[in-house]
C-alpha cells in the first residue's frame, strides 16, 4: 500500500485533471492513427509530448510507477520520432499504449477512491517490460545502427546538445515574458526545458536561470535570449515558444548576438516574422555593439530540478494577482462551486417568485413596483442563462470513450464495424452528462454484441455490405437532447424475445395481446437477456434495465426501435438540464401540480359529444379523428375536489415516449418557471417517483406544488 506525500493533497485535483484530459486526447490521437494506419510527424511529437508531461506531473505528485510507465513509453516514441521509418507496421504499438492508458486510468481511479488514505500502488512490471522489448524492437528496425533508446533520448532536461559542424549558423530568440507573472526565471527554465529536445544546439542566457534568483530582474529589463541551430525545425520551435505559458512576445535576430545590454521593456517589444533569408535579415537589423562572448555550457539539469521548477511556477502563479494563468480566458472550476453557484440561483428565482406573488399586494397599483419586478425578472432570467450555459459541456468527451470500446470489441469479437459518430458538439448540463456515460456505454456494447451479425455471410445473404455500421448521434430539439444509438445489424427477434420471457414469467397478460413495440421493450426488464451463454460482454441479465433507470433518473426516457433483419435503434431524450424547468401550473382539489410544458401539446375544455369508450369501459376522447385515453389526476391521487363533471374541468394532452394522454384537472394557474427540489428521503419508502411525481417545487406563497413525471405517469 501506498500514501500521497504530505503537501501533496492540495495539487491531487489539477493532477487528475490534467492527467485525464492528456490520457482522453491520447486515446483519440490513437483511435485516429489507427484507423487511418499511419503516423503523422505531429502525431508522434504529440504523443511523444504527453508521456513527457504525464512522466513529469507523476514524478512530481510521488507516483512513481506511473511516472516509470510514462518514461518507457516515452522511450518508445522517442525511436520512432528520431526514426519514422521504423512505423511501417507497428500494430502492436496500439496495443501497448492502450494498455499505458488503462493502467493509467486505473491506478488514477484507486487513488481517487482513496484521498486522504492509503492507495493500492500497481505493479506495472510486466507492462514496462513489454514497452522495453518494443522500443528494442523498433531499434533494431531502424535503418542504420541504432542505439538503445535509454542512451539515444536524452533526459528530460538534460544539458545542452553539442554544437553542430559549421554551427555559426544559428538563430537567436529574444523572449519576453508577461508582465507581472513572476519567477521568470523559472519559467525559462521550463521553456528550455520544453524546446530542448529540438534543438541540436542550444545556448541562453541569462544561463544560471534554474539557480539564480535574480536572473528573473535581467530577464524583465532584457528579456530571456535563445539561441539555437538554424538547421533545427525553426517553425514548430517557435511555435512551441509562442503558445509556451505566460510568454508575451518574442523577437527573432540572427548572426553574432551581443549580451543584452539596452533591450525594450517587454510590454513594447515587437513580435518579429522569421525572415525569409538570413542574409535579409542582417541588412534590416542594426548591428550589434560588440560581439558577445559565447555563454559557458549551462548546467545539464535533472528531472527533479525541473519538477522543482514546475511546482513552484504553478505556486506562484496561484499567488499572482495580476498575472493570467494562459493565453486563453479559460479557468478551471470546481464543479461543486458551480452546483452551489447553481442552487443560490435557485433560491434567487424562488425567492423572486414569492415577492413578485405576495398576496399582500393583490389590487394595490403599484406602477414602481411593477416595472422594478419586470427588470429584476429580466435579470434573474439572464442570470439563470449563464450559470445554465457555464454548466453545459458537450458530449464529445463520452462519444469519444465510445470510439475505444468499440475499437477494443471489435478486435475481441472479430467483428469489421464502421463507427460513426455525430452531434459530437451537443452541449448537456454536466451532471446528466456524467448519468449518460453508463447508459451509452450499455446500449454500445449491446449494439457490438448483440446487433451485428457474428457472421459475416449472414449479412451478405441478407444484402447487406460485410462490414456493420454503428452510429452513435445526438441533437437539440425543443429543450431536450436527442441521443440515438443505433446498428445495421440483426435487430430484435420478437419470437426469441417472447419465448426467453415466457419461460422467465415475465409475461404480464396473453401473449397475444402484446404489440411489436411492448415486445421490443421486454428487453428492458430487470434480468432479461437474450444470450444463452454468457460471456465477457453479456448474458448476465443485467444492463439494459440499468439503462431504463439512469435514464430516467435523469428524466429521460429510451424508446426502442427495431426491426428483423434490418437493425436496432435505442433513441434517449433527456431534458437539457434538470434543476429548472418551465411548468404549467394546475389545480387538482386543495392541490397544485406542475407538468413540464416541454411534454404537453396542448390544453382544451371538452365537449360532452367528445366523449367515448372503450370495449372496458374506460374514458376516451376524440380529437380530430384520434382517440386519447382520460387520466383523472383526483381519480390518480385520491384527491377530494368538487370538480368532477369532465364539462367543468380542463384536459391536457400530454405525451411521451410516443404515448399519448389527456390529464384532467380543475383549472389552469398559468405557466412558471420553478426550480425543481427532490422529495426528503424519509419519503422513499413510498415509492412516490413510481407513482409519477418527480419532485416538488416551491411556489410564490410559499406553497408546495407536485411535479409530474409523465414518463411514470403514463407508463
Amino acid at each position: 500500500m501506498a500514501k500521497i506525500e504530505p503537501g501533496m493533497e492540495a495539487m491531487l485535483d489539477m493532477y487528475f485533471f490534467e492527467t485525464n484530459s492528456l490520457l482522453e486526447q491520447l486515446d483519440e490521437i490513437l483511435l485516429r492513427t489507427e484507423q487511418a494506419n499511419a503516423f503523422e510527424s505531429d502525431d508522434i511529437k504529440e504523443i511523444f509530448r504527453i508521456m513527457h508531461t504525464i512522466k513529469g506531473s507523476s514524478a512530481m505528485m510521488g507516483f512513481d510507477n506511473l511516472s516509470v510507465l510514462a518514461h518507457k513509453a516515452e522511450d518508445m516514441f522517442f525511436v520512432i520520432r528520431e526514426n519514422p521509418d521504423v512505423i511501417t507496421d507497428v500494430s502492436f504499438v496500439y496495443d501497448l499504449v492502450f494498455q499505458v492508458s488503462d493502467s493509467y486510468k486505473a491506478q488514477i481511479e484507486a487513488i481517487q477512491n482513496n484521498i486522504g488514505g492509503e492507495y493500492e500502488q500497481m505493479d506495472f512490471g510486466e507492462l514496462t517490460d513489454k514497452l522495453i522489448k518494443a522500443r528494442d524492437k523498433l531499434n533494431s528496425e531502424a535503418s542504420g545502427e541504432a542505439a538503445p533508446a535509454d542512451a539515444a533520448a536524452p533526459a528530460a532536461g538534460s544539458g545542452s546538445a553539442p554544437a553542430p559542424a559549421g554551427g555559426s549558423d544559428k538563430v537567436s530568440v529574444r523572449v519576453y515574458f508577461e508582465d507581472g507573472c513572476q519567477m521568470e526565471n523559472l519559467r525559462a527554465f521550463l521553456l528550455i526545458n520544453t524546446i530542448r529536445e529540438e534543438c541540436s544546439f542550444l545556448e541562453f542566457y541569462p544561463e544560471d536561470v534554474e539557480t539564480n534568483a535574480e536572473s528573473s530582474k535581467e530577464i524583465v529589463e532584457h528579456g530571456f535570449l535563445i539561441t539555437f541551430s538554424a538547421s533545427d525545425d525553426r517553425d514548430y520551435i517557435l511555435k512551441q515558444i509562442e503558445t509556451a505559458l505566460n510568454v508575451q512576445s518574442y523577437e527573432v535576430v540572427t548572426g553574432e548576438v551581443a549580451k543584452p545590454a539596452a533591450a525594450e521593456p517587454a510590454a513594447e517589444a515587437p513580435k518579429a516574422e522569421i525572415p525569409p533569408e538570413p542574409a535579409q535579415q542582417l541588412q534590416t537589423e542594426k548591428p550589434k555593439p560588440a560581439p558577445a562572448k559565447a555563454p559557458e555550457k549551462p548546467k545539464a539539469p535533472t528531472d527533479q530540478s525541473i519538477e522543482k521548477a514546475q511546482a513552484a511556477v504553478a505556486s506562484a502563479q496561484q499567488a499572482a494577482n495580476g498575472g493570467s494563468a494562459q493565453k486563453q480566458s479559460l479557468i478551471s472550476v470546481n464543479l461543486a462551486k458551480l452546483d452551489a453557484l447553481h442552487d443560490i440561483v435557485g433560491e434567487i428565482i424562488t425567492t423572486e417568485s414569492m415577492v413578485i406573488s405576495n398576496p399582500d399586494l393583490e389590487g394595490l397599483e403599484l406602477e414602481s413596483f411593477n416595472k422594478a419586478a419586470r427588470d429584476l425578472k429580466k435579470l434573474t432570467g439572464e442570470l439563470q442563462d449563464t450559470v445554465m450555459s457555464i454548466r453545459m459541456v458537450p458530449l464529445a468527451g463520452v462519444f469519444q470513450k465510445m470510439n475505444r470500446i468499440v475499437r477494443d470489441m471489435r478486435k475481441k469479437l472479430n467483428k469489421d464495424v464502421d463507427f460513426v459518430m455525430e452531434g459530437e458538439d451537443t452541449e448537456v448540463d454536466k451532471s446528466i452528462v456524467d448519468s449518460l456515460q453508463d447508459p451509452i456505454m450499455h446500449l454500445v456494447r449491446n449494439c457490438m454484441d448483440h446487433g451485428i451479425e457474428d457472421d459475416v455471410q449472414d449479412r451478405i445473404y441478407a444484402g447487406k455490405p460485410e462490414k456493420g455500421t454503428l452510429t452513435l448521434s445526438a441533437q437539440n430539439a425543443s429543450g431536450e437532447v436527442i441521443i440515438t444509438i443505433s446498428d445495421d445489424g440483426a435487430g430484435i427477434d420478437p419470437e426469441k424475445t417472447m419465448n426467453k420471457a415466457r419461460r422467465m414469467g415475465l409475461l404480464t397478460k396473453p401473449e397475444s395481446e402484446y404489440t411489436e413495440k411492448e415486445i421490443q421493450n421486454l428487453i428492458l426488464l430487470p434480468g432479461f437477456s437474450t444470450n444463452e451463454q454468457v460471456t465477457e460482454f453479456s448474458g448476465r441479465g443485467v444492463g439494459m434495465d440499468v439503462v431504463k433507470a439512469n435514464v430516467e433518473k435523469c428524466n429521460g426516457s429510451i424508446i426502442i426501435d427495431s426491426k428483423k433483419g434490418v437493425g436496432t435503434s435505442f433513441i434517449i431524450k433527456i431534458p437539457l438540464t434538470l434543476a429548472i424547468i418551465d411548468g404549467m401550473e394546475i389545480t387538482v382539489g386543495g392541490l397544485v401540480f406542475t407538468v413540464p410544458i416541454s411534454t404537453i401539446r396542448e390544453s382544451f375544455k371538452v365537449e360532452p359529444e367528445q366523449i367515448l369508450r372503450d370495449t372496458g369501459g374506460n374514458e376516451m376522447i376524440m380529437i380530430r379523428g384520434v382517440c386519447y385515453p382520460i387520466l383523472r389526476m383526483h381519480e390518480k391521487f385520491g384527491i377530494d375536489t368538487e370538480v368532477t363533471n369532465l364539462e367543468d374541468g380542463i384536459l391536457l394532452l400530454v405525451e411521451t415516449d410516443n404515448k399519448s394522454v389527456c390529464i384532467f384537472a380543475d383549472r389552469l394557474i398559468g405557466e412558471q418557471q420553478v426550480v425543481v427540489k427532490p422529495f426528503p428521503k424519509y419519503l422513499a419508502r413510498y415509492n412516490i417517483k413510481g407513482e409519477g411525481l418527480s419532485g416538488c417545487t416551491i411556489m410564490g406563497d410559499g406553497s408546495i406544488s407536485l411535479i409530474i413525471d409523465t414518463n411514470t405517469l403514463i407508463g
